[in-house]
């Protein structure tokens, strides 16, 4: 795998982004955006930086782990499905204002999310009323901390990545590559009864993370692309 032209671009493509001062750059443009925006439109310009952070941070340990040579497949496969999931709300965010305040919104519902399953189970298991009031002095709290940013309700399902691929029209790409990787994520039937072996590993290491490399350019390049427009969103709706 290795000696694949298709496996050395998506690495040599991924390590450029560092080692020719783009990764640099974008670090400097969110010091400057971050110093120039006001209260309003800052929400902008945290899921920007918080979007740029995350893929950094993936793609690095995704490096180290295959470059440290100890990193079993299966923690490989899950970086770079990470990095799938990155790569398609970064190209999201980047379509339109509308589509970066949804994507913002959603932290907030996520975790409302998470407060109604453990609503549900305490109800249906006969938790004491106490453990049921704190879940919903919690939930009353995120609720005022979404109207504080101008988020109206945090009511309904999130929205799944598979929906942003979509409307992103990556929805082929994103199924096939999240089912991949996913049976390799994760400990499914095929992983747990795959013949092991050395090779095997080796060229399920390589794959993964060629795979992950791929995700981590698409990524970085709509998120470097967008950084001038950034400053514009700040003042225009």
């Amino acid at each position: 795998m290795k000696d694949s032209p298709i496996y050395l671009n998506f690495e040599d493509d991924a390590s450029k982004i560092a080692n020719s001062g783009r990764w640099s750059a974008l670090n400097e443009k969110i010091i400057s955006l971050t110093s120039n925006c006001d209260a309003g439109n800052g929400w902008q310009v945290q899921l920007f930086a918080a979007l740029c952070y995350q893929i950094f941070s993936e793609y690095r340990r995704l490096k180290d782990g295959f470059e440290a040579e100890v990193v079993d497949p299966s923690e490989m496969a899950w970086r770079a499905r990470n990095l799938l999931e990155l790569s398609v709300w970064s190209i999201f965010f980047t379509k339109s204002r509308a589509n970066a305040w949804r994507l913002y919104e959603e932290a907030g519902r996520d975790a409302m999310n998470i407060f109604d399953e453990f609503q549900r189970w305490g109800q249906s298991s006969g938790q004491q009323a106490d453990w049921l009031s704190n879940i919903n002095i919690g939930k009353s709290e995120l609720s005022i901390r979404a109207a504080n940013e101008g988020i109206d309700s945090l009511d309904g399902k999130y929205m799944r990545v598979e929906a942003a691929a979509e409307i992103c029209g990556l929805k082929d790409m994103f199924k096939i590559e999240n089912k991949t990787l996913s049976k390799f994520a994760h400990p499914t039937a095929l992983q747990i009864l795959g013949t092991v072996d050395d090779e095997k590993q080796r060229l399920q290491r390589d794959t993964f993370y060629n795979h992950g490399c791929c995700h981590f350019i698409n990524a970085f390049n709509a998120l470097e692309s967008c950084a001038p427009l950034i400053g514009e969103r700040l003042t225009t709706s």
